[in-house]
């Protein structure tokens, strides 16, 4: 079975208009019978879903950084030579955990292709969740199909995303129910009531922000490492001109490389004060998290170019709110 891959990536950037977020509507949701679901892992990333923080630490050790999220839980990060693992943690239980690398993800493994992912079992285009006495249809389009499908396992679910430049699965996402509820990653319809979301306060959000920075960041030297290029030097002065653009792009509603007020990236570094003979970036607008933002840049064959262009030596990672902007340059 072959997979076909499709991006409008490329429209959305040329239209000037940032990305909306998948539609949110009330209506009915017909229960269904249990879909069937995929084998609950007993070992690897995915069987620690629901257990405890002990039982993380006792499998990887502590994490070398805790950081707050977008939806109350914590992120505990794990990286280490070729692999990188992000674990969410809420009232002592792992309720999502989002793996890249060289990590046991069963029952989907990392590099693997889609077609054999998906050779006895192809992804369903309507997941309905059943919870807090209410009915939740998640309505995949045929671009999320085939880039970040949705699997449920027991009574939790994966998301996968799939690399269209290969054809493998990149990155995976383990969750609760409610995570997935909370993070409404496709079109939803519900029957019922909404869970409740957390609204971070001005303050929070600095800390979230400077979490997400250190994972893009965390995660592009990663990407690079296991193409066998030369990791890239965080320059911390680099980081004040992409966060700006990225709050630009988010308070003025616009989506694009040029800002309308403050110019192109090379003039928005030289009024940082900041002057390199080779300069890009990559962008993007309405991603629920990170790890989100890292998986569409992935499929953009323009910015995977950039990430792994050996000229550039150092970058910067500025975000604001759900908007992210990575200034890669060079001398």
């Amino acid at each position: 079975m072959l997979i076909g891959i499709y991006t409008d990536k490329a429209v959305d950037e040329k239209s000037n208009e940032p990305p909306a977020p998948p539609p949110v509507n009330s209506g009915q949701v017909d229960p269904v019978p249990p879909a069937e679901t995929a084998p609950v892992p007993d070992e690897g990333a995915g069987a620690l879903i629901g257990k405890s923080a002990e039982r993380l630490v006792k499998e990887y050790g502590e994490p070398v950084r805790k950081e707050p999220s977008a939806y109350g839980y914590e992120w505990w990060v794990y990286k280490s030579s070729g692999r990188y693992l992000l674990a969410g943690v809420e009232n002592n239980r792992i309720v999502t955990i989002f793996a890249k690398g060289n990590i046991n993800t069963a029952p989907f493994s990392i590099g693997r292709s889609a077609n054999e992912i998906f050779s006895s079992r192809y992804p369903e285009t309507e997941i309905v969740v059943h919870a807090n006495d209410s009915y939740y249809r998640f309505e995949l389009s045929e671009e999320e199909l085939n880039l970040k499908p949705l699997i449920p396992i027991g009574d939790f679910y994966a998301q996968l995303y799939i690399n269209q430049q290969t054809g493998t699965l990149s990155g995976i996402r383990f969750m609760t129910a409610d995570v997935l509820l909370k993070m409404k990653p496709y079109e939803l319809v519900y029957e019922g009531t909404l869970p409740e979301i957390p609204q971070p306060g001005m303050s929070a959000w600095v800390h979230i922000e400077r979490g997400s920075e250190a994972q893009l960041a965390d995660m592009s030297n990663l990407v690079r490492q296991q193409a066998g290029i030369p990791a890239l030097l965080w320059i911390p002065e680099i980081k004040a001109p992409a966060k700006s653009h990225s709050k630009d792009m988010f308070e003025a509603g616009y989506f694009g490389h040029e800002s309308p007020e403050f110019g192109d990236v090379k003039q928005r570094l030289t009024e940082a004060g900041l002057s390199f003979n080779m300069s890009d970036e990559m962008i993007s607008a309405n991603y629920m998290d990170a790890p989100a933002a890292m998986e569409a840049w992935l499929n953009s064959p323009e910015d995977r170019d950039v990430l792994l262009d050996e000229s550039f030596t150092s970058f910067g990672t500025g975000a604001y709110r759900t908007h992210f902007t990575q200034i890669f340059t060079g001398m």
